[in-house]
């Protein structure tokens, strides 16, 4: 049974990349990918382990009352087991394997930034999978965050309006589904350093992790994605080499120097960032 290669990282921190690089590499990273470079089969099994634990993927610290509490996460893990070998994985693997990812040969993995919080749950079933850590500047990944969010916004305000005459007898629909972690980019940067803190202090000084920054990749796309390669355990041509790293754009790492109001806000912030290496 090969271990699993798992891609770590808060959300809009480059996670996306280093998946599409391992993917490149030739680690099967799943035959079921959304646009972001992540499996749905293993997104599902995520939203199920933040489901149970009152969790969201905006809000990962609810997760701590389930890892901690012994007897429920055993049931947690046992379900997972039950999903991760049985037919349903075939939509991860795209083969009919008789006991599911448990079969899988050749060097796998999957990325999804609900993940980290929850890694307590996976290492449960794989105690020496390999993780890549991806670090990003939290004032890049908060400006990420919030844009997003006032886009959801849009749309969840324009879906109120249209609803709203019929919500006196459909109470049990909601208007607003997304939630607001990132409506400021002061609750953005939060998000960013509260779910940072959870991965640190569950990886801590765990071997077989590889830490990489966002930022490094773009700049010293080379030495990085050589680096990648080494730890996913896979050869690499010059030629590939070149391929991956033409395609890389190296404006977007520290884009929030370029805006004069998130630059501000960085330096306004600059004591909690510090914290995490910015």
């Amino acid at each position: 049974m090969a271990k699993p290669i798992v891609v770590v990282g808060m959300h809009r921190s480059g996670t996306s990349l280093v998946s599409r690089l391992l993917d490149k590499l030739g680690i099967l990273m799943g035959r079921d990918l959304q646009e972001d470079h992540e499996s749905k089969f293993f997104i599902g099994l995520n939203k199920w382990i933040y489901a149970n634990a009152g969790a969201d993927w905006a809000r990962p610290e609810a997760l701590s009352e389930l890892i901690d509490f012994e007897p429920a996460r055993e049931k947690v893990v046992q379900y997972l087991i039950t999903r991760l070998s049985s037919r349903a994985s075939k939509k991860f693997s795209g083969r009919a394997l008789k006991n599911g990812v448990f079969d899988i040969s050749g060097p796998w993995g999957w990325k999804d930034p609900r993940t980290g919080p929850a890694l307590p749950i996976w290492l449960s079933i794989w105690p020496e999978m390999r993780i890549v850590h991806v670090m990003r500047h939290g004032v890049d990944v908060a400006a990420s965050l919030h844009t997003r969010s006032n886009r959801n916004w849009d749309a969840d305000s324009d879906r109120f309006e249209k609803w709203l005459p019929i919500y006196r007898w459909r109470r049990s629909q909601l208007p607003i589904r997304r939630g607001q972690r990132a409506a400021t980019l002061e609750n953005a940067l939060d998000f960013w350093a509260e779910q940072v803190s959870i991965e640190n202090s569950i990886i801590g000084q765990r071997e077989e992790v590889l830490r990489i920054r966002f930022e490094d990749i773009l700049s010293q796309p080379e030495m990085k994605i050589s680096e990648i390669a080494e730890f996913a355990g896979s050869s690499i041509s010059p030629d590939m080499l070149e391929e991956m790293t033409s395609s890389l754009d190296p404006s977007r790492a520290f884009s929030h120097r370029e805006d004069r109001e998130l630059l501000e806000f960085a330096e306004q912030n600059a004591e909690l960032l510090a914290n995490f290496g910015y």
